[in-house]
């Protein structure tokens, strides 16, 4: 009661000022309201998301626990290291 968002869609927003600025951005999200964030990034995963959310975004990869994000990050930047 009383939320007022100070700004549209500022999650995507976010990841674009980050972009603008050379920054990958690694984007995790969980229900719909990250989605458009989670679009914009270089590399996105839906972290414990409701089946739903996986059901209408099945092209987003989805972690279902820390130590499998965990696993995937390690790998993620030892691969990816500059």
């Amino acid at each position: 009661t009383g939320y007022n968002l100070r700004q549209n869609d500022s999650k995507r927003r976010a990841v674009e000022a980050l972009k603008s600025l050379e920054y990958e951005v690694f984007a995790l999200g969980d229900s719909y309201n990250d989605i458009n964030m989670l679009k914009t990034a270089d590399k996105a995963i839906l972290f414990r998301p409701p089946k739903n959310v996986t059901d209408d975004y099945p092209e987003l990869p989805v972690m279902h626990d820390y130590n499998e994000l965990k696993a995937f990050l390690s790998e993620y930047f030892k691969i990816n290291s500059h």
